[in-house]
């Protein structure tokens, strides 16, 4: 007998499962503009990695005794899914909500207007690449060795106060007559002269020394004058440290790769077994700096199995409310609190950990 209310029920519910379905593929169709950030892969810079079928160590000291170290001192990265060429759909947001480990995000956080995916892997490379010449740096400072300096011109802006004064490559040693033995000094001699003064800098082109007039100016909406050229800082190393690491990029893997070397060039066992897990940029005087992605890299250094993990103390504004829940964090400013902190826990006590950030010491 035909039910004319239920076969209306029926078309309403087979009505409401097609709209449903309708939504679910313009969900996994449409492009989003939004990208996820989540942990990514994890390397132990004490181990091994494949380069081109062949097994290598991610750190190498040429020409100098190395000691035997155990414990596992791990490299943490992020992964960004979704860019503006291969966009994220709108269904494939919706996992990451569910997951404290993952974060969503515009993409043009991470691809600003006009950047590609293939510019900015490029500039996360020149990052790489300076973060790891800087932890040496700052390595073989604290085993008390001397890193000289050098300031080397690395580019020249069109139209700026250097276009056609300086050129790539010329070290600059001087300004108005006064040594500058690092990127601070040099900004402060700058900033001292102020706009529209006539400055004399001291440099070295293909090793012969020059002096070469040049009036620093301020751009519209900056406070301070510059020159108009990048500044790279080269380092004069006592041993040559090669770091073979690929499809890495950023600075943020400073702090470990500084670590590392130290406890391959320090007789004993820093680590003692301790599985040590980190992220922060470095300087290379020691000095530890923030980064992106904290919140993702807790989540890492936590499925890794982490004794402790080390962040900038920079960083604490970042801390999340969750927290991996076991997770021995302790905030560092420095290499040398770095160091101690992984003594402290190998010694079977406990590093300052997150209460440093609120008292900011």
């Amino acid at each position: 007998m035909y039910d004319e209310r239920r076969e209306r029920r029926r078309s309403r519910i087979l009505l409401g499962v097609a709209i449903a379905a309708c939504l679910v593929l313009l969900a996994a169709l449409i492009p989003s503009p939004y990208a996820i950030e989540r942990p990514g892969p994890v390397v132990d810079t004490l181990g091994d990695v494949e380069i081109d079928g062949e097994r290598v160590p991610v750190i190498t000291v040429e020409d100098r005794e190395t000691y035997a170290t155990s414990g596992v001192l791990n490299l943490l990265t992020v992964s960004i899914l979704g860019s503006p060429e291969d966009p994220q759909s709108w269904l494939s947001l919706l996992p990451a909500l569910l997951d404290p480990a993952q974060r969503i995000a515009p993409v043009t956080e991470f691809y600003p207007e006009g950047v590609t995916v293939e510019q900015r892997e490029a500039a996360t490379t020149v990052q790489m690449d300076s973060s790891q010449a800087q932890a040496a740096a700052a390595a073989f400072g604290a085993l008390g060795e001397e890193v000289g300096t050098e300031l080397a011109v690395g580019a020249v802006a069109e139209g700026s106060p250097a276009d056609g004064v300086l050129e790539v490559g010329d070290v600059i040693v001087s300004v108005d007559g006064a040594a500058v033995p690092d990127f601070a000094a040099l900004r402060e001699r700058i900033v001292a002269a102020g706009a529209g003064q006539a400055v004399r800098l001291g440099i070295e082109r293909h090793g012969e020394p020059r002096e070469l007039p040049l009036v620093p100016e301020t751009p519209e909406g900056e406070a301070e004058p510059i020159i108009g050229a990048s500044i790279a800082t080269v380092y004069a190393l006592p041993a040559e440290v090669d770091i073979s690491l690929s499809q890495i990029g950023g600075p943020s893997a400073g702090m470990i790769f500084a670590i590392g070397i130290v406890d391959e060039l320090t007789p004993g066992e820093l680590l003692q077994g301790l599985t040590v897990s980190g992220t922060g940029t470095i300087a290379g005087t020691g000095e530890i700096g923030a980064i992106g992605g904290l919140e993702q890299k807790m989540w890492a250094a936590s499925g890794a199995g982490s004794d402790l993990f080390l962040m900038p103390l920079a960083n604490c504004a970042d801390v999340p409310d969750r927290t991996p829940s076991g997770l021995r964090i302790a905030p560092v400013a420095d290499l040398d609190e770095a160091l101690a902190a992984i003594g402290t826990v190998a010694d079977g006590a406990e590093p300052a950990g997150l209460e440093r950030c609120d008292t900011g010491s």
